[in-house]
């Protein structure tokens, strides 16, 4: 096995990238949604409303510490990504308080502009940044292809935003790795249980438009699975990718082989 694809999000709920390397951390992937939208009721922006900011594709520039944002028109706009003094702590799902503080700059009136609403942008000061339930996701290239053929058509691992995709071609073999180790270039995972998805795999990972249906293909042929550790015990929808924990940091390459532990 070997790592085919890696991915990233820089602002939650904008474009994914696929970069050629990573760093993954002890808290997963490094600037990975690093920062987030909040609405006017100092709420991250909600999943049903991520399709509208696909189209905008931020780039971050550590060194810098300046974040790009390129716009559909082709607009470049970079601006400090730096945290101000206006802290805010934000209720994510009831699962966990995220410490976040906003970020000066262009960005209120660029975002409220395109969204048509009061939108800011904020920086996540917590542990594990604005990530939704554990540090990485993965999925396989089995898994793919099974979901393909079940949909009749290809489909862009991008919309299920996960860390990497695993060159494996044993159709959802991850569902029986569960507890097991994986080691993924130089880092060492946890594999734990699947990803329940929603709708928004549904909506293509660049334009944002509503173009596969994705969920009706995995609730035909999938399990449903929920969250692990017991966090939001009523939600329960069929599993697609897996999550992991990260035991050992490391730098992970595109082509990196990938081994799993007994």
């Amino acid at each position: 096995m070997k790592v085919s694809e890696l991915g990233q999000v820089i602002v939650k709920a904008t474009q994914f990238l696929k970069p050629e390397a990573i760093h993954i951390d002890s808290d997963g992937i490094r600037h990975d949604r690093a920062f987030a939208m909040v609405e006017d009721d100092n709420t991250f922006v909600n999943s049903d409303q991520h399709r509208f900011f696909m189209p905008l594709k931020f780039t971050f520039d550590a060194h810098a510490d300046t974040l790009t944002l390129s716009m559909p028109d082709g607009t470049e706009i970079t601006g400090s990504a730096s945290a101000s003094d206006t802290k805010l702590d934000i209720d994510h799902f009831g699962i966990r308080m995220i410490e976040t503080a906003e970020v000066d700059g262009p960005w209120r009136k660029v975002l409220s502009d395109f969204a048509q609403r009061p939108i800011r942008l904020v920086r996540c000061l917590s542990s594990g940044r604005a990530i939704d339930v554990l540090p990485v996701t993965f999925l396989t290239t089995g898994s793919l292809r099974r979901l393909e053929r079940e949909l009749g058509e290809a489909v862009d691992p991008s919309r299920f935003r996960a860390g990497f995709v695993i060159d494996n071609e044993v159709e959802h073999e991850e569902d029986g790795w569960d507890g097991r180790e994986l080691r993924v270039g130089d880092a060492l995972l946890r594999v734990r249980t699947g990803v329940p998805r929603c709708q928004i795999t549904g909506f293509n990972p660049s334009s944002g438009d509503r173009d596969q249906e994705v969920m009706k293909s995995l609730i035909r042929y999938r399990d449903k699975v929920h969250l692990p550790d017991g966090m939001m015990p009523d939600y329960e929808t069929p599993g697609f990718a897996v999550f992991a924990e990260v035991l050992q940091p490391g730098e992970v390459k595109v082509g990196d082989p990938v081994v799993l532990a007994s």
